[in-house]
């Protein structure tokens, strides 16, 4: 199956909000970091995980802008406020199929409407 253009969107964004360290000219060698004089304190692994977290925030918004997406996380649960009718057949199942994809196991989202709020993992029964 072929992934959807809003997948796609958000995969990208992810990337650059994360970065991967390769902002470096081709062909220009590092700059040698100066002697340490002590062993410098590991990064917390939880900055990346943040990082990843508004990367996907931002993927996501960008993925829905025509629909003025807003997104958040709560916990373990990423938020979408957009425009549509949460009563509408079939209301939110591409969105949910979207975020679906990109959050981790034990993760999940919600759709927020301005007529209604939608459980992705409600919207997405049976779908998997």
């Amino acid at each position: 199956m072929k992934p959807s253009r809003p997948v796609i969107a958000i995969f990208i964004a992810a990337a650059l909000a994360v970065g991967t360290g390769c902002s470096q000219e081709a062909g220009t060698a590092p700059e040698a970091a100066p002697p340490a004089t002590h062993a410098a304190a590991p990064r917390p692994a939880a900055s990346d995980a943040n990082r990843a977290r508004d990367g996907l925030v931002a993927g996501i918004e960008g993925a829905f802008k025509k629909r003025n997406a807003k997104a958040r996380w709560e916990g373990d649960v990423m938020h979408v406020a957009m425009d549509g009718d949460a009563a509408k057949s079939m209301a939110g199942w591409t969105e949910c199929r979207v975020i679906h994809q990109v959050v981790k196991e034990g993760q999940t989202g919600v759709l927020e409407f301005p007529n209604g709020t939608l459980q992705c993992t409600e919207v997405l029964k049976g779908q998997e």
